[in-house]
């Protein structure tokens, strides 16, 4: 750790050093808002008409260097008047502005000229990311998944209904080698009741999608990218809250309130949701066994009758503002919990439950602080939490699909089973977790600037039964330490034109894991790595068309504490797992172009993963699983978006990926591979989805009526190895093709707002793993008031 101590405190006094050699100059420094004290990223600031800079996504800019005196300021951007001013700059002193700009729109034939949006601005980095704007999506029954899942290069696969398993990949890479974020700060072992399919719609400000290259300020070992949720911040009270009911008795709730004093420089605020679905749809073709457990019906229908699912969040936020010694400083504190029915494991149908089930419970604390100091701005979290995952595996019946029950205690008093595992059980996992990160950001000019990160993430993981004593699992504490440094280089040519950013980071890594062998007994196992990643991003705008970027990085993934140390439910330990690595590379490029009342924008990206030691998920076959090496793995891909527009009438969205996973080891322990060159089997390689929105009648301030139609398609896959067996007898994952419905309606300023959704329209039977069948045709409603200051 002291060496840590050391290189750590070396960088921060490098990044501090040139704040002093530049003390006889005057610096510049400012926020800027609108009416409504929102932040505003993109506006230009003109210093004596030749030297400029913009406002970041937190709506402040800095001029460094400028001599000591009076001097001109333009303040402009699209969307709001033009503001001057003059200023007196004190030598060897940093003057700080708050301006407010007042809005300019002009609308002309149905288009509104306004100033560049988030996803605009993020579009002309050199990094492969997206930003997911929820604003016009927050009356519709959606949750975060849901929203992400239309995203170019990402495909969602889910185990049932409301609350089931899923897995989320990102060009090829899945599971855990993607990392998810809210507010940047990890959830990783947040507990499975604060998951992407939790969160509806309206808590969200925005979601950025990274796609391969992870920039440093998340502080992650990623390997195939991130995905952060903002859930928002502005200065403004407002009042968020929504209902929706739904088929499968499916209810939704989620309030989200903030109580700001700009005066007295303070702010409360409230996020919480409630869900909850018995996920009973029906099931055709499911296997009907007998009191013996011998299959008497392969075709049977029915309803699920054990899939019940609720889940509750509940985060309270109060903060300081714009002090002296801190821009913003917050404390939360966040609690969490779930209960989730299980009808058969997730991989598996013909093992099928009654009473198993699991419950979460998560609590965490934290605090967030921000400053500006001249040219140095800082950020930094400190996070503590427990989650206790409970795995309830106590009933003395065997179930078959028509929710038949035999108690086996009548046929064998000495039978000890559960439904899942070998023994009764009621086993509790608990883990212990502290986070804290820190960011710096240094300007070094105008156009140059340094960024630090530091980041630590320590796990303690425990568990013990109270059914089954034979199950020592966790009963000795298991560990993971995780650290992380990063250092970049980022400038911006002053025509705003160029972007380029060069980084590395150095990933430390200490896990004590404790294992039971054949005969119980605990085998101990240490694990210490260290390695060092890089990268680099680039992008060209080219004039005010369009432009191109490309992006590279060395990354490293460390395993996570289910995949080496096992779940306790489905997945067993593998203390052996080694972390992955790849090498990954983007080239892409956005096109924005209008023809008369239309506009058209489009994104697409070439992408290549080429990774080692690529880790496997559990195979689906039978209910328990273990994740595995495989030697190399090649990810190549393109996915492209395109969005046409006709101003408030039309708009139509379409996504397309195709991805080409292959097996590159060559030899596998001396013999060759007979899945040389072959693809991955059970990953999807071509989907594509659309949406088509149309609002018939103008829009006004107190009325508002849009129809929206979503289109989604997967291709079919290969459930196992593609080269091995009989292409003609091998079990498929089919093609699926849905369609989804929403009409929804706003009156008063959108006050009051009211959306009707119907999914899978056509009640088409789909899969996303082998024979695990998705919800048919469903019904929504929800209700949203939205009441603001402004």
């Amino acid at each position: 750790m002291s060496i840590l101590f050391r290189r750590t405190s070396g960088i921060i006094l490098l990044l501090l050093l040139p704040y002093y050699l530049h003390a006889q100059l005057a610096n510049l420094t400012g926020t800027i808002t609108d009416s409504d004290s929102n932040p505003i990223p993109g506006i230009t600031i003109l210093l004596d008409s030749t030297k400029g800079t913009a406002t970041d996504t937190f709506g402040k800019f800095t001029i460094n260097n400028i001599s000591p005196g009076q001097h001109e300021l333009a303040i402009s951007g699209v969307g709001y008047q033009t503001y001057t001013l003059t200023v007196t700059l004190p030598a060897d002193q940093t003057k700080n502005l708050r301006l407010q700009l007042r809005e300019a729109i002009n609308q002309m034939d149905e288009v509104i000229v306004q100033g560049p949006s988030t996803a605009e601005l993020k579009r002309t980095e050199g990094l492969a990311v997206q930003v997911i704007e929820t604003a016009p999506q927050r009356n519709l029954t959606a949750d975060i998944n849901q929203i992400i899942g239309r995203t170019p290069g990402i495909n969602i696969r889910e185990a049932g209904g409301l609350g089931s398993g899923f897995s989320l990949s990102l060009n090829g890479l899945s599971g855990n080698q993607v990392r998810y974020f809210i507010d940047g700060v990890p959830m990783e072992n947040f507990g499975s009741a604060l998951t992407l399919n939790n969160y509806p719609v309206n808590l969200i400000e925005e979601i950025e999608v990274y796609k391969g290259v992870v920039p440093i300020s998340l502080g992650s070992d990623a390997l195939g990218g991130a995905i952060n949720i903002m859930t928002g911040y502005r200065r403004k009270s407002f009042l968020d809250a929504s209902y929706s009911i739904g088929s499968f008795n499916t209810h939704r709730a989620a309030v989200n309130v903030q109580q700001v004093n700009p005066e007295r420089g303070y702010f409360v605020k409230v996020l919480s949701f409630y869900n909850h679905s018995d996920n009973n749809y029906r099931m055709e073709s499911v296997p009907l066994t007998d009191a013996n457990g011998n299959i008497i019906n392969n075709n049977f229908s029915t309803r699920r009758f054990h899939d019940h699912y609720t889940s509750a969040m509940l985060n309270l936020e109060a903060g300081l503002l714009d002090k002296s010694w801190a821009d913003e400083w917050k404390v939360g504190i966040t609690y969490a919990a779930n209960r989730k029915n299980y009808q058969h494991p997730d991989f598996n149908i013909k093992r099928v439950f009654g009473e198993f089930h699991t419950r979460n419970q998560t609590w965490l604390a934290s605090t967030t602080y921000r400053k500006r100091i001249g040219k140095l701005d800082l950020q930094a979290y400190v996070l503590a939490g427990q989650t206790q995952e409970s795995i309830v595996d106590t009933s003395t019946f065997r179930y078959n699909w028509a929710g038949e029950a035999i108690n086996r205690l009548e046929q064998d008093v000495n039978d000890p089973k559960g439904e899942l595992n070998q023994r009764r059980s009621l086993f509790r996992l608990t883990d212990n977790t502290l986070r804290s990160q820190l960011n710096a950001q240094y300007f070094l000019r105008n156009s140059h600037r340094l960024l630090f990160n530091a980041s630590q993430n320590y796990l303690s993981r425990t568990g013990e039964d109270k059914v089954d004593t034979f199950n020592r699992s966790f009963q000795s504490p298991n560990s993971i330490h995780k650290n992380l440094l990063g250092l970049a280089y980022e400038f911006d040519s002053p025509n705003e034109r160029l972007n380029l950013s060069v980084f590395a980071k150095q990933y430390f890594y200490r896990g004590n894991i404790v294992t039971q062998d054949f005969e119980n007994n605990d085998v101990t196992t240490d694990i210490a790595l260290r390695n060092t990643g890089y990268g680099i991003s680039f992008s060209y705008q080219l004039a005010a068309i369009g432009g191109v970027k490309t992006s590279f990085e060395r990354a490293y993934r460390i395993p996570e504490p289910t995949e080496i140390l096992g779940s306790g439910l489905y997945i067993l330990p593998n203390p052996n797992l080694q972390p992955e690595q790849s090498y990954n590379l983007n080239l892409g490029g956005w096109l924005d172009q209008s023809f008369g009342k239309f506009e058209l924008v489009s994104e697409w990206n070439v992408f290549a993963r080429f990774s080692e030691d690529f880790i496997q998920p559990p195979r689906a076959e039978g209910p328990f699983g273990v994740y595995e090496n495989l030697a190399n793995v090649r990810t190549q891909g393109v996915e492209g978006s395109v969005q046409l527009q006709r101003g408030q009438l039309l708009m139509v969205n379409l996504n397309a990926t195709y991805q080409h996973i292959t097996d590159r080891t060559e030899f596998d322990e001396g013999l060759p591979n007979v899945n040389y060159r072959s693809r991955i089997p059970n990953i999807p390689y071509f989907f594509a989805n659309s949406r088509v929105s149309l609002q018939p009648f103008q829009r006004t301030e107190d009325w508002h009526l849009a129809f929206h139609w979503t289109t989604n398609y997967v291709h079919e896959f290969f459930l196992k190895w593609e080269n091995l067996g009989n292409p003609g007898d091998k079990n498929i994952i089919p093609t699926q093709l849905t369609f989804d419905l929403t009409a929804e309606t706003s009156f008063r300023e959108g006050r009051y707002n009211l959306s009707a959704t119907v999914t899978n329209l056509s009640n088409e039977t789909v899969f996303d793993n082998f024979l695990i069948q998705k919800p048919g045709r469903a019904f929504y409603l929800k209700l949203r008031y939205f009441l603001s200051n402004s």
